[in-house]
């Protein structure tokens, strides 16, 4: 028997899609053909990473967030979903990690780009490639108010010298400096 279906997953939140998935798994026998349309509806083969700040006239602040699963520090982060852009995957992660209601006007994109090798995301362990390239954003918020998913347990808003301390990872901290520039030069 084959199913049809056609989701708009960027419309629907990660549980809401792995409830749909799993009322058409038993359409297939072929467990690879799942796995693919899994891929297909819940995951780019990109990720991003999203900076939220806060600017006042004499002090600049940074949110990190540490993880639940990983107990580390690190922005928010996660990978494409559907058909979705690079700037509406920043958009929706920083929603779903922060509660923050996010818009165009306040993210920009950096020119900081990384790149993570494709074993640490057993989800896209078929694709034909070797990373998974990673965009990076800030988020330019107007409150500190911040309501945390389960992804993190805790989160801070820190200088610049305090977060480059706590962040574990690099391209984190590249992400971190290139903005702390473009803050004091004014350019955006």
């Amino acid at each position: 028997m084959q199913c049809q279906y056609r989701i708009n997953s960027s419309l629907l939140t990660k549980d809401k899609q792995k409830s749909i998935l799993e009322s058409i798994r038993w359409c297939w026998t072929d467990s690879s053909i799942l796995k693919r349309l899994v891929i297909k509806i819940m995951r780019q083969n990109y990720n991003v990473l999203v900076i939220p700040f806060f600017k006042t006239n004499d002090e600049i602040k940074f949110c990190i967030f540490k993880r639940s699963d990983l107990k580390i520090w690190q922005f928010v982060a996660g990978g494409g979903e559907g058909q979705e852009s690079i700037f509406d995957s920043a958009l929706r992660e920083l929603e779903e990690e922060t509660g923050i209601k996010s818009n165009y006007k306040s993210l920009f994109k950096l020119e900081s780009m990384a790149s993570v090798i494709i074993a640490h995301f057993p989800e896209l362990a078929n694709l034909p490639q070797y990373v998974i390239p990673v965009y990076s954003f800030s988020y330019c918020v107007e409150n500190l108010k911040i309501n945390l998913s389960k992804e993190h347990v805790k989160y801070m808003w820190l200088s610049y010298e305090e977060a480059t301390e706590l962040l574990h990872f690099d391209l984190d901290k590249t992400a971190l400096w290139e903005l702390n520039q473009r803050i004091k030069k004014d350019d955006f």
